[in-house]
């Protein structure tokens, strides 16, 4: 049987699309799966988190341009059952290069028909916008997942997403499946509530019950050049890509149910989870030791991603607000002593006041 192929799109950037298809991969990795990455985006962000450095030799771009063998392209990661089709600097040009070849909308396509590819799953994270990039990804999918943030502005993204895959799924894969909506960064204020329930409400059953929420440690985990799964898989980013994909994996078997065939069964959550933990230290084992400097360095360049330019109050005050958003019971609890205080304050005021009264007799 050929590997389930998902392509991970959105014409709307900056939505933790690459966040969420290096994580798919890596639990997917957790549950067992045998799985292949093709990053297609120039930035390589997914093939630097998975620990590849875009400075190889050979990548995406030679298998499009130069066509090259999968065999010859195609890397190892740091993680049991999962590889990678790498991206590379020079795939920032490839459009121009694609635009000179005949059917050049279904080049990749031609590639996995031709590869063996002994994988369960391909997981494809296209870059941003509506480019050939993006419908060879489309074209050669079995299913398609467009990760969304509850924003007026990634919600007309989403609009202009829904489509472009119409379009292909009309015209170059007639088979093509949306099989979900996700949504990442997700925060629990009122308008990211009121747009949640209003793409729910327009698209049903299509979106995941799974949200990845707004997590810090996600930032910390870019720093440092890994999935945020193995870098914190205890962390709240970390266990809600562990439901995605089990939701992910679940739709998948139901898929494949209704064409007549049978998926493996997962193995549980824990054995997931052991997995990862079992990676991160790996990982931290063959890192060893880090150096007072180094470990500076990488808290400067969190801090410049965090907060920028501010000062070091404006840092501490930011700092308490984002502890407070990710521990209401905290925030309760503090609320709940602060009034008790002030209620404690206002008592001793008023016995002060009649006390005094007492001694001047009033």
């Amino acid at each position: 049987m050929r590997p389930y192929v998902v392509a991970l799109f959105n014409q709307k950037g900056g939505i933790s699309k690459t966040t969420t298809s290096t994580n798919l991969a890596v639990c997917l990795a957790a549950f067992g799966k045998s799985v292949i990455v093709i990053d297609l985006d120039s930035q390589g962000d997914s093939t630097k988190s998975l620990g590849i450095d875009p400075k190889i030799r050979e990548g995406v771009f030679d298998l499009f341009i130069s066509h090259a063998p999968v065999d010859s392209v195609i890397r190892d990661t740091p993680y049991d059952g999962l590889r990678v089709l790498p991206s590379t600097y020079s795939l920032a040009g490839i459009e121009v290069k694609l635009s000179e070849l005949q059917n050049s909308q279904r080049t990749l396509s031609a590639i996995l028909a031709n590869a063996k590819l002994d994988c369960d799953y391909v997981v494809i994270d296209c870059p941003p916008a509506l480019g050939i990039l993006p419908i060879n990804a489309l074209a050669a999918a079995h299913a398609v997942i467009i990760p969304v943030t509850a924003t007026p502005y990634a919600n007309d993204g989403l609009l202009r997403t829904l489509p472009s895959i119409k379009y292909v799924q009309e015209g170059l894969n007639k088979s093509l499946l949306l099989q979900g909506v996700l949504f990442t960064i997700h925060d629990r204020n009122k308008t990211a509530r009121r747009i949640s329930d209003l793409i729910r409400s327009r698209l049903g059953g299509t979106v995941y019950r799974s949200q990845i929420p707004r997590d810090n440690m996600v930032i910390e985990a870019a720093t440092a050049g890994l999935p945020v799964c193995v870098y914190a898989p205890r962390s709240a980013a970390a266990q809600s890509h562990l439901d995605f994909t089990e939701e992910f994996l679940d739709r998948h078997t139901a898929i494949a149910a209704k064409a007549g065939e049978t998926v493996p069964p997962r193995p549980s959550r824990d054995v997931a989870l052991d997995r990862l933990l079992r990676w991160r230290g790996e990982i931290a084992s063959a890192a060893g030791p880090a150096t007072a400097a180094g470990l500076r360095q990488r808290k400067s360049q969190l801090d410049r991603l965090l907060y920028g330019d501010r000062t070091l109050i404006e840092r501490w005050h930011l700092g308490v607000i984002h502890f407070f958003i990710d521990n209401r019971l905290s925030l309760a609890v503090f609320l709940l002593l602060l009034l008790a205080g002030l209620i404690a304050l206002l008592g001793a005021s008023l016995e002060g006041l009649r006390r005094l009264s007492d001694i001047i007799g009033l």
